[in-house]
């Protein structure tokens, strides 16, 4: 897909939204009008006592309530329209770098001991969570953050994802539906922290009761009376101090039961706002029909029990409810005849005895999906992407068609290839010329792969292995570490890692950058030895042309590849494209000559 696909869609959902818009002012005029006629009605029979005003006066009462209702719909579909502007304006963006301003980008997953996160931009800003995340809920976020660092890359379980997402590739109105209701769900819940929905789940999985049984006997017997009793007033058999009466004592249990009963409905108010939309997004689900085995199986999680749809539609009702506390009028009016908050918290606990085992898988479902539709973005924006062939195997093999970096845009990016087996990889090169981009996107493209999703390359054949990373090196003065040290110490453990024998990916930027050159030499030939294993494949740049000598040595199988840069009208250019060999060129003292330096 193009830019001009999504641009066609903005274009025609904003029309939409103004339509909507323009749509809803226009009955707020006429609600505003109709409530008007209300006065001017009744006015009319109190002052003239014409009979017409009664009718004037309730015709318009009725014509207020079905604008009201016509509004609310008007303003649900305007609401959807804008979310889902913003959803194709965030895919727009990905074209290039406007996706840098997202506020969802995973920096809450950065670990100090997931050092490959951070050197492979994985999670933080500018990062590859933040530009293909599209989950808003708490479940959704976890799901994608799991998927994007899998330690232990299974063969069967990228297959079955990789199903998946081929098929909701190929659903595009459907994955775009979910992502409009998700990002409404997201703007709803900004000022609520992500433990809502964990709250309300933990209360739906504990089995204590709050509201005792004998409370039903005044729960519905005081309504009972209140209302026969006010019937009974109207008609003229009883006096007004009954009525009067049993309204304050319902007052009064409403008020004495007050904190046992918001301890029953505590876990419903912080999302009670956003249960339409879930609904909403339950059905969709539900209904949608799916072909691989994965999506059955999140599909099925819904549909057990007693039903998503059913379910979510009563909390719904019990949501609305529990809403009417925002009309501080009709909310104690319904507290004084109907003892509402514990008929309330009866109908959350009766709803919570059938449904409340059930939530977590239902968010779970929602997470997932949320997960692998954010796993297809990247197949959405780049033109050049495939699915890898992913096996395991007891030896690594690596190889690359034409990989690039999926966070630089594709007008601009340089794709190269590279086939490796076993073997360590020395690549040279000048200053600028590409080496770290070119690590990264090989890291990159395979987190991609295990995660099961379309990588940025023409084709991508890997095998199943640890990933080990030396790139960002950072001093811990609290510590008393050095960079020089920190990088020892992690080039310490992929050493400790590769005795295992299991099939590991070293990437290392800059051996040993943090000290002198004879020094560094002699430590990174020596790394480089005792990382030259069958099972391991290092990839190592460096700009110590003497490491190239360790592929003639017969110590160690290494290849030499290098990047360059070529001039003209005495200025630096490069290709950015990965060659056969040693590199034969510096550009350091050009580069300082550029900036004024010599």
């Amino acid at each position: 897909m193009g830019i001009e696909y999504f641009s066609k869609l903005l274009e025609s959902s904003t029309e939409k939204e103004l339509l909507l818009s323009k749509k809803s002012n226009n009955i707020s005029t006429a609600r505003l009008i109709s409530f008007l006629i209300v006065i001017a009605g009744f006015a009319i029979r109190f002052y003239n006592k014409n009979i017409v005003g009664i009718f004037v006066g309730v015709l318009s009462i009725i014509i207020f309530i079905a604008l009201l209702v016509i509004h609310s719909k008007v303003k649900e579909e305007e609401t959807y329209f804008k979310s889902k502007s913003e959803v194709l304006n965030k895919y727009i963006k990905r074209f290039g770098d406007g996706w840098k301003e997202f506020k969802i980008d995973g920096k809450e997953y950065l670990k100090d001991e997931n050092s490959q996160a951070k050197d492979l931009d994985l999670f933080g800003r500018a990062s590859l969570y933040q530009y293909i995340c599209v989950a808003n809920t708490s479940y959704g976020k976890n799901f994608l953050a799991k998927y994007l660092w899998n330690e232990n890359p299974d063969e069967n379980v990228i297959l079955e994802r990789q199903r998946a997402i081929k098929e909701l590739l190929s659903k595009d109105d459907f994955s775009i539906h979910i992502q409009t209701l998700s990002n409404i769900i997201g703007k709803e819940q900004k000022n609520n922290s992500d433990s809502s929905i964990e709250s309300f789940i933990e209360y739906g999985e504990n089995k204590n009761v709050y509201i005792p049984k004998w409370m039903h006997i005044f729960t519905w017997g005081l309504p009972t009376a209140t209302i026969l009793s006010f019937i009974f007033c109207m008609l003229g058999f009883l006096p007004v101090l009954p009525v009067f009466l049993l309204f304050i004592i319902q007052l009064g249990f409403s008020g004495f039961g007050y904190p046992r009963l918001m301890q029953t409905l505590a876990p419903l108010f912080s999302f009670s706002r956003s249960i339409q939309v879930y609904e909403k997004m339950f059905e969709v689900l539900e209904k949608e029909t799916f072909e691989s085995a994965y999506l059955k199986e999140l599909q099925d999680k819904l549909s057990k029990g007693s039903g998503v749809s059913r379910g979510v539609k009563q909390l719904n009702s019990i949501g609305n409810a529990v809403n009417l506390r925002y009309n501080q009028i009709l909310y104690i009016i319904a507290c004084g005849v109907l003892m509402w908050n514990y008929h309330c918290a009866e109908a959350l606990e009766r709803w919570k005895g059938i449904y409340g085992n059930q939530i977590r898988d239902w968010f779970e479902s929602i997470g997932e999906f949320e997960a692998l539709i954010s796993l297809t973005v990247v197949s959405h924006v780049k033109e050049n992407t495939c699915f890898p062939v992913i096996k395991y195997e007891d030896t690594p093999r690596l190889k690359v068609e034409e990989v690039y970096h999926p966070l630089i845009a594709e007008k601009s990016v340089i794709a190269n290839s590279i086939q490796l087996n076993s073997q360590t990889c020395i690549i040279t090169g000048s200053n600028m010329s590409g080496k770290t981009t070119f690590l990264r996107s090989i890291g990159v493209n395979l987190v991609l792969a295990y995660a099961g999703a379309p990588v940025c390359a023409k084709s991508f054949d890997a095998t199943c292995m640890a990933i080990f990373t030396s790139m960002r090196i950072q001093d811990d003065v609290s510590q008393g570490i050095s960079t020089f040290y920190a990088e020892i110490l992690r080039i310490k453990s992929m050493i400790q890692y590769s005795l295992k024998e299991l099939p590991m990916l070293v990437l290392v930027d800059e051996i040993f950058k943090g000290t002198n050159s004879a020094d560094r030499i002699i430590g990174a030939s020596e790394a480089v030895k005792k990382l030259s294993k069958p099972w391991v494949i290092s990839m190592v740049t460096t700009h110590d042309f003497e490491l190239c000598d360790l592929s003639g040595s017969g110590d160690v199988e290494v290849v030499n590849y290098h990047f360059s840069e070529y001039y003209v009208d005495d200025k630096i250019h490069f290709d950015y494209k990965i060659k056969d060999g040693r590199c034969k060129t510096t550009n350091a003292k050009q580069l300082m000559r550029m900036a004024g330096i010599l």
